[in-house]
Formats: structure tokens, C-alpha cells, sequence
């Protein structure tokens, strides 16, 4: 790397290519980004599903259990969002 560029296997050494490698840094984000959304609807979708179940179950046991997956999953959750490597606030004003 010279000057804060990167010299290509071509010999190539512009703004251009730059750009190029800075897009598809970005798209790569941006998928991740889309995955988490993705992944954090599914687990969100669980817990309102185990919501229902919880109000159906007239057993206290069953309540308990309920209430445990629950709080796991609340607790995946804040992990995914708290997680130092997670990039989902990306916008395209920072490139």
C-alpha cells in the first residue's frame, strides 16, 4: 500500500480501482446487514409466537419454560445488537 492506495496485481494503482475495491467492501456490508434483519425478524417472530403460547397455557410449568426461551431469546437479541462487529447501521452517505 502506498500513500493510503493499493497497488493491484495489473499494475494499477488509481482512484478507480480504489472505488471499486471501497463497493465491494460495501455490498458485502450491506449484505451482512440485510442477514441480520433477516435473522433478528425470524427470533422476533418466535417471541411472538411463544407470547401466544404463553397466554393459551393455563399450566404453570409450561409458562415457566415459555418465559426461560423467552428471556434467552431477548438476551440473543441484544447480543446481535450490541455485538462489535455488527454493522447494520451502515448507510450509504458513508463511503
Amino acid at each position: 500500500m502506498e500513500n493510503g492506495r493499493v497497488m493491484y496485481d495489473n499494475g494499477i494503482n488509481n482512484e478507480f480501482e480504489g472505488a471499486h475495491q471501497k463497493g465491494l467492501a460495501r455490498g458485502f456490508d450491506l449484505g451482512w446487514s440485510y442477514k441480520g434483519r433477516f435473522d433478528r425478524s425470524l427470533i422476533e417472530d418466535t417471541l411472538d409466537s411463544l407470547d401466544k403460547q404463553y397466554e393459551k397455557c393455563p399450566r404453570t410449568e409450561h409458562r415457566l419454560r415459555i418465559m426461560a426461551q423467552k428471556d434467552i431469546l431477548r438476551q440473543v437479541l441484544l447480543e446481535i445488537k450490541e455485538h462489535p462487529n455488527n454493522r447494520e447501521n451502515i448507510t450509504f452517505g458513508s463511503w
